[in-house]
């Protein structure tokens, strides 16, 4: 069995590096997502894979595409029985052998370039975590397009600048194994927004982030209008656990959260603007735009309804 976990391998330069990817119910889209990282630019002795199974039972089951890649990369399966992407990623990390973590999802193809750029970009950084670019992988998808809009107001926004990013999603995410450990991970409270919590505790705990656009991940999700709705609905309810962790933390995060809102329409136009589309185009983004925010705020408020319920009389668990 070849050496991991042994930081910068003598002699390649390069560190040891565990790719996690959490899946449920779909092993079409993780087949394709490990034949993307077999394709990878990386030398595959210094490259491990765990896939961790959070389906349930009736779920399709991924052993088969695991096995499809087994005679090219170093892949393992685990299970989580339905605890939830979070508590997936935490078991992925806790198996890795590599010195360095790199999280994607299921639904997610990666550039050949991106472990590589990933790992170099932070590995003689140990407390600096580093996210590249996700770009949209069906663009004649109305919904996918309206959902990729989103993550790239939130990264201009939130990453302006690259040196100093402070927000990186979890399925184009690379941080030193040791650092990840010794923060505790994810929170496996969330089923939502738990990249959102673990961005900020790292930040908090005087880590660093960078955003690195050359490492790409395609996200290969196609929506319909009802499902972005649900998407952005749970994504809504996420970000009241976020708020109410940090607000438990004393780390409020309702000024940064507003200044973003207060900019959507600035950073919509520039993004209608690239696209090089006219007036009719940035009405259309204008509606979807105004239907993520309604079911984003359904979702907020529901999320807080259910959690005052669950409190009770004396409001006091942190449910």
């Amino acid at each position: 069995m070849r050496p991991m976990g042994l930081g910068t391998v003598a002699g390649t330069g390069l560190p040891s590096c565990t790719v996690v990817i959490p899946t449920r119910g779909r092993p079409a889209m993780l087949a394709d997502c490990l034949e993307s990282i077999a394709r990878s630019d990386y030398p595959l002795d210094l490259l491990e894979v765990v896939v961790v199974d959070d389906g349930v039972a009736g779920d399709p089951r991924p052993a088969a595409a695991v096995r499809a890649v087994g005679n090219r990369l170093d892949v393992s399966l685990r299970e989580t029985n339905g605890r939830g992407p979070a508590a997936a990623r935490n078991l992925g990390a806790s198996e890795a052998r590599g010195s360095m973590l790199l999280f994607t999802d299921d639904d997610c193809r990666v550039d050949p370039e991106w472990v590589r750029s990933l790992s170099l970009s932070i590995r003689n950084a140990p407390t600096t975590g580093a996210g590249g670019r996700v770009v949209n992988r069906f663009g004649d998808n109305r919904w996918s397009t309206a959902s990729q809009r989103v993550i790239d107001m939130v990264y201009a926004y939130y990453n302006a600048d690259p040196a100093q990013a402070t927000f990186l999603a979890s399925n184009n995410l690379a941080v030193h194994a040791d650092a990840f450990r010794e923060l505790g991970g994810f929170d496996e409270r969330f089923r939502w927004a738990e990249d959102r919590d673990f961005c900020r505790r790292w930040l908090a705990a005087g880590c660093e982030l960078i955003y690195v656009p050359t490492a790409i991940v395609e996200h290969a999700h196609r929506l319909t209008g009802q499902g972005f709705v649900r998407q952005q609905f749970a994504y809504g309810r996420g970000a009241f656990r976020f708020h109410r962790a940090a607000a438990w933390d004393g780390d409020s995060q309702a000024g940064r959260a507003r200044g973003f809102y207060a900019e959507v329409p600035r950073l919509a136009r520039r993004l209608v603007q690239q696209e090089g589309a006219g007036g009719k185009r940035f009405a259309r983004v204008a509606l979807e735009i105004g239907g993520w925010q309604l079911a984003n705020a359904a979702g907020f408020v529901w999320e807080a309804i259910r959690a005052q319920r669950a409190a009770g009389p004396s409001r006091s668990n942190r449910a």
